[in-house]
């Protein structure tokens, strides 16, 4: 394709085996786009990329396809360029004369068909914003879990803060942060915009507790492969299976249709450009898979950007599955897996894989009954795009070439009508390019007089002092201290609120309170008082049960029943069972802790102390000689009783 010089649009020729199969001689994108899908083009050549418009237009242009390259023929900025029509008569197709716009796309295809020409790879600009925290957390005194709760708080805050900035702007980016006890340790934002388009949106901040870094980095927009190199072809033609295993270090595995693993690497902060950069070299992603579900943001962010699918399994692989997959992987190809990174993204792959296994099986068995060749892995990329194999198998086959009718003969009426019409048309064109060249004095003018005025504000601004920069330094510190106390104050209010919805259902009665006690003693028993007509002992460690002396002094109160955490043994439960207590459980009621006193549903605590007595009441019918013993013993502990009061 070239592009016209007096029209928005561009001149096409499309070339099959060195036979011109089509012609345009006025085509809008679109229009390149339609042709594109409809002769299922492979590459598309071009003397200079920058004739599409801008970087972000010639990105746009080119993420609309996902199995067709872009070449500049004439060159690269490291290599160097040369004139298409040098390259034309170089190469035979031409005699070294000015070519039109229609002569100089068919040069092109030629050329590119040739092996001349380099392979164009886009990638984002990108900035990384961290969010640090400025002070290692060590051995401390009371304050320790106080201070580390502020720190991680305030780190979450500003990630928030940060991730809402990034949308209101729309701007994409990738977020990697570390789990703390309390909040956010550590987080990392991968903003994929240039460093300018952030001023207003994320600026640094540095506090006595945090800091916040912006840093670019410096990455190329458009990458120039030579495509004269067999091997480097073979590998555009590739379709690839990408596991990947997101996070503050991340594994990525690559391997081809047939199941053999060609890259395997782990590293810590890789982005999607990084990614990116890494599949150029080896092919077309096709899958991007994941060894969990969900699927974590950034694959499924990585799948919009390749044009890719999405495969994630029913249910998250487990450890002992992932190992299982990448040790045989491993051990088949001779390959090592360095850690648990690449063990994740790997295993990812290969389910996927297996997963379509048997499917792209079957496109090998049916592509060798075909009379007519055809590309093997074309079939299996259209397969896994959702295309029956019958229809897979007759796209991937040449397509058919559609002769280029010739003209209709025009009467003589018609040719006056044209002339007249060619006329009107070259007039048209003068008077348009008069007009572009009085818009581009005024735009010229324009930068001119901004740039005047750009300098003279420059010109007006005092000069900062040594004071200015100590005020705004203590405001930046100020600033990060107001951030870390919103964060406390946050704590504060979401517990303040929580104690105050404990104590509406105390008062309301549909809650009662129950207190824990440290010792079962009589003096510790006194102490409880009763809840609703019913004294339970709530007792928080279970070893204070498994005691003789605990035993008998349940045994001889008036104790309505028993209350733990956690699940006692079925030993202490059969004891607890033979003094004539229920035993409940903490965790099968509906409780909420407040410091150590537990809240529980006055409902749910009705319910169960009822089942604890029905059941105790079972067990002893189903064992009456208990239910006399116990009688017998609790008679002679009352003539004791009496004995010692006399």
């Amino acid at each position: 394709m070239d592009k016209l010089p007096s029209y928005d649009g561009f001149a096409v020729v499309i070339i099959v085996e060195s036979e011109i199969l089509a012609k345009k001689d006025i085509a809008t994108l679109n229009d390149i786009v339609e042709m594109v899908e409809k002769y299922r083009i492979d590459a598309i050549a071009i003397d200079n990329i920058y004739e599409i418009g801008s970087e972000y237009e010639i990105r746009r242009f080119a993420g609309r396809f996902y199995r067709t390259d872009l070449i500049q023929v004439t060159g690269s900025p490291s290599s160097g360029f040369a004139p298409l029509s040098s390259i034309g008569r170089q190469m035979g197709f031409s005699s070294g004369e000015k070519l039109n716009p229609v002569r100089s796309a068919e040069v092109c295809a030629r050329a590119a068909i040739a092996g001349a020409g380099f392979t164009v790879k886009m990638y984002d600009p990108e900035t990384k914003i961290s969010i640090l925290k400025r002070r290692k957390f060590g051995t401390g005194g009371m304050s320790e879990g106080r201070y580390r709760r502020s720190i991680e708080g305030a780190v979450l805050n500003l990630t928030g803060r940060i991730k809402r900035s990034l949308n209101s702007k729309k701007i994409d980016y990738d977020l990697a942060f570390k789990k703390g006890a309390h909040g956010i340790d550590s987080a990392s934002f991968t903003a994929y915009a240039p460093r300018n388009a952030l001023f207003g949106v994320v600026r640094p901040l540095r506090t006595s507790s945090i800091n916040v870094r912006i840093s670019p980095t410096f990455t190329k927009s458009f990458e120039f492969l030579h495509q004269g190199a067999e091997n480097e072809r073979r590998a555009a033609k590739r379709y690839l299976i990408v596991g990947v295993d997101p996070g503050m270090v991340t594994g990525l595995a690559v391997i081809d249709l047939n199941g053999k693993v060609l890259h395997l690497s782990s590293g810590r902060g890789i982005t999607r450009g990084q990614i990116t950069r890494t599949l150029a070299g080896l092919g077309r992603a096709l899958i991007f898979s994941a060894d969990v579900n969900p699927p974590p943001e950034m694959i499924n962010k990585l799948g919009a950007m390749h044009n890719a699918s999405i495969y994630y399994p029913e249910k998250s692989l487990k450890t002992f599955e992932k190992s299982e997959l990448a040790n045989r992987v491993a051990e088949e190809q001779r390959i090592k897996v360095d850690d648990t990174h690449q063990r994740d993204s790997l295993s990812a792959a290969i389910k996927t894989f297996s997963f379509y296994r048997n499917k792209l099986e079957q496109c090998v068995s049916h592509a060798r009954e075909q009379a007519q060749p055809v590309q093997i892995d074309e079939v299996k990329a259209l397969v896994l795009r959702g295309m029956s194999i019958k229809d897979a198998i007759a796209k991937s086959q040449a397509p058919v070439v559609e002769p280029i009718l010739p003209p209709k003969k025009r009467h003589g009426s018609e040719r006056q009508i044209i002339k007249v019409l060619e006329a009107k048309y070259d007039d048209m064109r003068a008077e348009r390019d008069a007009l572009f060249e009085r818009v581009k004095e005024r735009d010229e003018k324009i930068e001119d007089l901004e740039n005047s005025i750009r300098l003279a504000r420059l010109g007006s601004l005092p000069k900062k002092t040594s004071e200015v920069y100590e005020l705004e330094r203590r405001i930046h510190v100020l600033l990060g201290e107001v951030a870390s106390l919103r964060g406390q104050l946050d704590l504060q209010r979401s517990e303040s609120l929580r104690l105050a919805s404990l104590i509406v259902k105390l008062v309301s009665g549909t809650s009662i309170a129950l207190c824990p006690i440290s010792e079962l003693t009589k003096e510790a028993l006194r102490t409880i008082k009763p809840v609703g007509g019913n004294k339970i002992a709530f007792i928080e460690r279970m070893e204070k049960l498994d005691d003789a002396a605990a035993l008998d002094v349940v045994r001889s109160s008036d104790l309505t029943a028993l209350l733990v955490h956690d699940q006692p043994p079925a030993e202490l439960v059969s004891k607890v069972s033979d003094i004539g207590v229920p035993l409940l459980l903490l965790h099968s009621l509906s409780y909420e802790l407040c410091r150590r006193m537990a809240i529980v549903d006055r409902e749910s605590f009705e319910k169960a102390l009822e089942s604890a007595k029905k059941e105790l009441v079972e067990i002893r019918n189903k064992n009456p000689k208990k239910v006399l013993d116990l009688f017998e013993e609790y008679r002679k502990e009352r003539q004791k009783e009496t004995l010692r009061k006399a």
